[in-house]
């Protein structure tokens, strides 16, 4: 009589393959039902024979709840991709905040103009912001924080738009400067999380807002070169932030803005002037030369034996916490 051979057990990986291809279709279908219903409902508000102020601030206000409570029900689940669906749908109910606040600003009849209805629309959408990053601290969550901060700030210290084209962006570009540094510190020492996206955010802000300098017109020629060395001065210091931390985002940024602040300045300082030119060539084939010859310098002699260890290496004040 023949024996049965009973079915064997299915291994790990081909459980983790099924785990992982029933998260992708959830997911997956989390977007799509997001999206089709965005589209159906701004779709079915387009087609309603002008609708009232009143009634585009109730579906905002429904749509902003539908998606803060989807991120609720899922919540409980530590599952990566239910928390990056979560990000994703609170990310999206913060971008229906902002408008849910300009709707009640204007059925309210707030009657502001100018900064003060941008400090108390951005101050009310950077509190929300606040509050969804201390829920959920993802990447998203935080660079939503960043932004309606940012925006709050903009809002107090950029000058009005004048005609006559008399605004100071000094204090703005400075203020601007100090945000992005603290935000790179507080990445730094893992103060925010996640602590890379906040040095990300840090690095880009501090490398920019020395453009602002330029934001209002014509730019004299003094100004563009205390922006270039500005720039420079900035990427030599993110680079050694980003060095002693081993981050590959921020010395990439600071690179790109060594280069880019380097060429331009060199751009400006040469003009069409041949002779100028010919020195800026010898002087950076001498850089790059004496580059190489101090890489080459400082490499062990060939068959000398390695200096021996010194005992574990001591903890550095530069680590944060991923």
């Amino acid at each position: 009589m023949a024996q049965i051979e009973s079915p064997s057990p299915p291994t790990s990986g081909t459980i983790d393959m099924t785990a992982s291809v029933r998260s992708i279709v959830v997911e997956v279908a989390a977007y799509s039902g997001v999206a089709m219903g965005l589209v159906g409902t701004v779709v079915l508000v387009a087609t309603t024979a002008q609708p009232s102020e009143t009634t585009l601030l109730f579906v905002a206000v429904a749509v902003t709840a539908v998606l803060f409570a989807a991120g609720i029900a899922i919540s409980k689940d530590t599952a990566s991709s239910n928390q990056r669906l979560r990000s994703v749908l609170w990310f999206a109910a913060l971008l229906g905040c902002g408008v849910v606040v300009e709707g009640v600003l204007v059925v309210a009849e707030i009657d502001l103009e100018g900064r003060s209805r941008l400090l108390l629309s951005g101050g009310l959408v950077a509190a929300a912001a606040v509050g969804l990053w201390v829920g959920l601290r993802r990447s998203l969550q935080l660079l939503g924080m960043f932004v309606s901060l940012f925006g709050v700030l903009s809002a107090a210290v950029f000058p009005q738009p004048d005609p006559f084209g008399g605004s100071d962006f000094v204090v703005s570009a400075l203020l601007s400067w100090l945000f992005g540094a603290a935000w790179l510190a507080l990445g730094a020492r893992g103060a925010v999380q996640p602590a890379r996206t906040a040095l990300v955010l840090g690095t880009i802000t501090v490398l920019v807002s020395p453009l602002a300098l330029t934001a209002g017109g014509t730019a004299s020629e003094s100004t563009l070169t205390v922006v270039e060395l500005w720039v420079l001065a900035g990427s030599v210091a993110c680079l050694t932030v980003g060095s002693g931390l081993a981050d590959r985002a921020v010395q990439g940024l600071a690179i790109v803005g060594v280069l880019v602040s380097v060429a331009v300045l060199a751009a400006d300082l040469l003009g069409s002037s041949q002779g100028r030119s010919i020195a800026a060539v010898v002087i950076g084939i001498a850089l790059l030369g004496g580059t190489v010859f101090a890489i080459r310098a400082s490499r062990p002699p060939i068959g000398s034996a390695s200096p021996p260890p010194t005992g574990p290496p001591l903890p550095s004040r530069w680590r944060w916490v991923r």
